[in-house]
C-alpha cells in the first residue's frame, strides 16, 4: 500500500520481535506468578506459562487433582506449535498446571482467557468447566475452538492448591498456515481486567473500519473521475489500489469481529494478500502519476509479492521456522517496494513534477507517525490496541490521501480548462452564426444569379445530352460487334479444331484406299498369283477394309458429338461427363492452335479425376470456356518459348477434381505468369494483353459470366510472374 503500509509492517515486525520479549521479561519478575503460585491477579491478567506439564495420551484420570504426574514432562506452551517439538505425531494430550492460591484470591470470581490452535477440554479439580471444539483421538473428528475463546469463569474453592487440567488435540490443517498465534496461552484476570480487555477488543477495530471505509470511498471516486477523464490512467490504478486496500482493512476488521478459526485464517490470509496487492497498485499509480514507463524492477516486484505470500501464508514451503519465514518474507518484500516507491517519489522531486511535493506530503505524514509508533516499542512504552491501530490506520491512510487530493486537484483543474474551453466554443458559436446569417444573405443573392445562369445551360446541356445518347448508341453498336467478332472467333477455333479432328480419321481412309488399291492391281497383273499369294493380298484387303471404317466411325463419332453440342446450345442443362467434355474441349483447342502455328508443340496433360459425377451443365456454353483458356494457355507457352532457354518444354495440364465445394477444373500452363496488375484486370471485358489484331478482349469476360451467372460456379486465376497461370473453375454439384 506504498510507503505508508511499508512502515505499518516493518512497526508490527519489530513490535513482533521487541513486545513478546519485553513482556516476558515484565512478567518474569511480576510477584504475582512465581512458578505454581498466584498470590495477587493485576488489572491487566497474569500469564500463566511456567509450572505445565505434559503427557501424550488419554485418560480421564488425568484431569484428577489426585493424580501423580510429577513423571511428566515440562513444557511451557505459551509458544509457536512449531516450537513445541513434544507434540509432534501427537493426537490427544493433556496438559497439567498445580496453582497454589492465595487466601486472598480464593472465593473471588476470576476469569481464564484462553487462545488456542485446537481443540480443549478445560478441567478445575477433575470437573468439567468447558469444551473448546471438539475433541477426539481421530484427526478428522477434530473440531478446533476459535483462536480467542470464550472467557471463562472460576472460582478457586476450597484447597489452597489447585489442578487445572487441559486436555487437547491439535488441528492438523493449521500446519500449512503461517502461525503467529501460541499454542496454549492462558490468562487469569478479575472482572475489572475482564471489562477492560472487552473495551479495547470493541474500540480497537473501529480504525480498521474507518481506514476501510476511506479508502471504498476513495476507490469509488477515482472511477468516477476515470469514467469522466479516461485520459488520465492515474485514476485507475489509483482506485485499484485504494479498492485493494479497503478488502484488507474489512479483512482487518473482520477478523476482530469472528471467533471461529477458519474464519480467522481465512481473513487473515485475505488481509495480507490485498494489503499487499495494494502496495504493487501504489507502485503502479506512482508510475503513471510521474509518467514514468513500468520495467524489470516493477515485474519483479509482482513476482516478489507471489514468493511472500507463499512463504508467508505456507510454512510447508520453507525449512526455516515460521516466525523467521514471515518476517523475513515481509522485509524482502516491504524492502524491495519500499525502494521502488522512494526511488520513483525521488525521482519525481528532482524533476520538479507537478504534484510530487504533494504526494510526498502524505508520505511525510506517514513517516512520522512510523516513527512514533517506533519510538513508543523502543522505549518499551504501553502500546494499547486503540493506540497501535489508530497509528496504522494513520500511516495508511494519509499517502493515500495524499495522492487522492493531487488526483482530485487534476480532476479539477481538467474541468476548469474545460468550462473555459466551453466558453470559447460558445463564443466561437455566436460568432459563426453571424457569419452565417451573412453567408445566407449572400447565398440568396449568388442563387439569384445561378438561377439564370442555370436556365441558360439547361439548353446547352439537352443539346448535350442528344449528342451523348448519339455516342452511347455508337458506343453500343461497337460493342456488340465486339462481342460478334468473339463469338466468330469462337467460331473459329472451333471450326479448326473439327477440321483437324477430321482431317486425321480422312487421311488414315485415304491411305488405306490407296493401299488396296495397289493390292487389286497386283492381282489383276500379267503374271499369275499362286493361291498363298492371293490369300495373302485378301487379308491385306481386309484388314485395310477395317481400318477404313474404323477411322470412318470416328470421323462420324467426332461429327455425331459436334451436332449433339450444337443441339445443346440452346441454353438447356444436360447431363454431361465433364472429364471428357474438358479433355475434348482441351484436345480440340490444341488442334486449332496448331492449324495456325504449324511449328507449335506442347506437352498435354490430363489428371482426370474418376470420382467425378456427370453433372447438369450446358455443355456447349462451358465448352465455350474450356477452349477460350486451352487457347489462351496454348498462346502463353507458345510466345514464353521465344524467351526461355533452350530447355523449356512448353507444357500444359487439366485436372479434375471431387471437392466438398463442389467439382473443381483446373487448367495451369508453364509459361510467363501474370503481374499483378494484370491479374486484377484479367476478367474485365475488352482488357487484353495480346498484340493488337490478336484478341478482342472479351473471351475471360464471357466465360466468368458462363460460369459465375450461367452455372453459379467460380473462376478464378492464380498466377505468379515467371512461374506459369492456373486457371480455376469451381461448379456447385447442386
Amino acid at each position: 500500500m506504498g510507503i505508508p503500509f511499508r512502515l505499518l509492517l516493518l512497526c508490527l515486525l519489530l513490535a513482533q520481535a521487541v513486545l513478546p520479549a519485553r513482556r516476558a521479561a515484565a512478567q518474569a519478575v511480576l510477584p504475582d506468578t512465581a512458578g505454581t503460585v498466584l498470590r495477587t491477579v493485576p488489572l491487566g491478567g497474569s500469564v500463566l506459562d511456567k509450572g505445565w506439564r505434559f503427557q501424550a495420551g488419554d485418560d480421564p484420570a488425568y484431569a484428577g487433582p489426585g493424580y501423580d504426574d510429577a513423571r511428566w514432562a515440562p513444557i511451557n506452551p505459551n509458544q509457536l506449535p512449531g516450537q513445541l517439538p513434544q507434540l509432534a505425531g501427537v493426537r490427544v494430550g493433556w496438559l497439567r498446571l498445580r496453582l497454589v492460591v492465595a487466601d486472598s484470591l480464593r472465593g473471588r470470581a476470576l476469569v481464564l482467557l484462553f487462545q488456542q490452535t485446537g481443540a480443549s477440554e478445560v478441567y478445575l479439580n477433575g470437573h468439567l468447566l468447558h469444551r473448546y471444539g471438539r475433541v477426539s483421538a481421530d484427526p478428522a473428528q477434530v473440531r478446533p475452538g476459535p483462536f480467542t475463546a470464550a472467557p471463562l469463569e472460576v472460582h478457586f474453592a476450597g484447597p489452597r492448591e489447585q489442578v487445572l487440567a487441559v486436555r487437547f488435540a491439535p488441528w492438523g490443517p493449521l500446519a500449512w498456515f503461517k502461525d503467529n498465534i501460541n499454542f496454549l496461552r492462558v490468562r487469569i484476570t478479575g472482572l475489572p481486567g475482564l471489562l477492560r480487555r472487552n473495551a479495547e477488543r470493541a474500540v480497537a477495530p473501529t480504525d480498521y473500519f474507518a481506514a476501510g471505509a476511506v479508502f471504498l470511498l476513495l476507490s469509488l471516486l477515482h472511477l468516477f473521475f476515470r469514467r469522466y477523464n479516461p485520459a488520465q490512467r492515474a485514476n485507475l490504478y489509483f482506485a485499484y489500489y485504494a479498492g485493494a486496500a479497503a478488502l484488507g482493512f474489512g479483512a482487518l476488521y473482520g477478523g476482530w469481529q469472528v471467533q471461529d478459526m477458519v474464519p480467522s485464517l481465512v481473513l487473515g490470509i485475505g488481509a495480507d494478500t490485498f494489503l499487499l496487492l495494494s502496495y504493487v497498485w501504489a507502485v503502479r499509480a506512482l508510475y503513471e502519476l510521474f509518467g514514468f514507463r513500468p520495467g524489470r524492477l516493477y515485474a519483479g516486484l509482482w513476482g516478489a509479492l507471489v514468493v511472500c505470500l507463499l512463504l508467508s501464508e505456507f510454512t510447508q514451503l520453507t525449512s526455516f521456522s515460521v516466525k523467521t519465514t514471515y518476517s523475513l518474507a515481509f522485509f524482502t518484500f516491504v524492502a524491495l517496494a519500499s525502494a521502488e516507491q522512494l526511488r520513483l517519489t525521488m525521482r519525481g522531486l528532482r524533476q520538479q513534477q507537478r504534484g510530487a511535493r504533494l504526494i510526498a506530503a502524505g508520505y511525510s505524514g506517514a513517516l512520522l507517525c512510523a516513527c512514533a509508533y517506533a519510538l513508543l516499542i523502543i522505549t518499551q512504552q504501553p502500546i494499547t490496541f486503540r493506540l497501535s491501530a489508530t497509528l496504522v490506520s494513520l500511516m495508511a491512510v494519509l499517502p493515500a490521501l495524499g495522492i487522492s487530493l493531487f488526483l482530485a486537484r487534476e480532476f479539477a483543474t481538467n474541468s476548469e480548462l474545460l468550462l473555459v474551453k466551453l466558453r470559447q466554443v460558445q463564443e466561437l458559436s455566436a460568432q459563426t452564426q453571424a457569419q452565417q446569417a451573412e453567408k445566407q444573405a449572400l447565398l440568396a443573392t449568388e442563387n439569384e444569379r445561378l438561377e439564370t445562369q442555370v436556365a441558360a445551360r439547361t439548353a446547352e446541356v439537352a443539346g448535350q445530352r442528344d449528342r451523348a445518347e448519339q455516342a452511347l448508341a455508337r458506343l453500343r453498336e461497337a460493342q456488340a460487334q465486339l462481342v460478334q467478332a468473339e463469338k466468330m472467333a469462337f467460331l473459329g477455333e472451333l471450326t479448326a479444331g473439327i477440321a483437324h479432328e477430321l482431317q486425321n480419321p480422312l487421311t488414315f481412309m485415304k491411305s488405306f484406299a490407296e493401299v488396296s488399291t495397289e493390292l487389286v492391281d497386283d492381282m489383276d497383273g500379267s503374271g499369275p498369283v499362286g493361291p498363298g499369294l492371293k490369300n495373302e493380298i485378301l487379308a491385306g484387303l481386309k484388314q485395310n477394309l477395317q481400318q477404313i471404317s474404323q477411322h470412318g466411325q470416328r470421323a462420324s463419332s467426332i461429327i455425331k458429338d459436334m451436332l449433339e453440342h450444337s443441339r445443346s446450345g440452346n441454353g438447356q442443362r444436360t447431363l454431361t461427363d465433364l472429364n471428357a467434355l474438358a479433355e475434348e474441349y482441351l484436345s480440340l483447342a490444341y488442334e486449332g492452335f496448331k492449324t495456325r502455328e504449324q511449328a507449335f508443340e506442347a506437352l498435354l496433360t490430363t489428371d482426370l479425376d474418376p470420382r467425378v459425377a456427370p453433372l447438369a451443365v450446358v455443355a456447349a456454353d462451358l465448352g465455350r470456356v474450356l477452349l477460350n483458356l486451352g487457347t489462351n494457355a496454348f498462346h502463353a507457352v507458345h510466345h514464353y518459348r521465344s524467351q526461355a532457354g533452350p530447355d523449356y518444354v512448353p507444357a500444359v495440364r487439366l485436372t479434375t477434381r471431387t471437392r466438398p465445394a463442389g467439382l473443381e477444373i483446373r487448367v495451369r500452363d508453364n509459361g510467363p505468369g501474370m503481374p499483378a496488375h494484370v491479374r486484377e484486370r484479367v476478367f474485365e471485358p475488352f482488357f487484353t494483353t495480346k498484340p493488337a489484331g490478336e484478341g478482342t478482349g472479351l473471351g475471360l469476360s464471357l466465360s466468368h459470366d458462363i460460369v459465375t451467372k450461367g452455372h453459379g460456379g467460380t473462376l478464378t486465376v492464380e498466377s505468379v510472374e515467371g512461374s506459369g497461370t492456373e486457371f480455376i473453375i469451381t461448379l456447385p454439384v447442386s
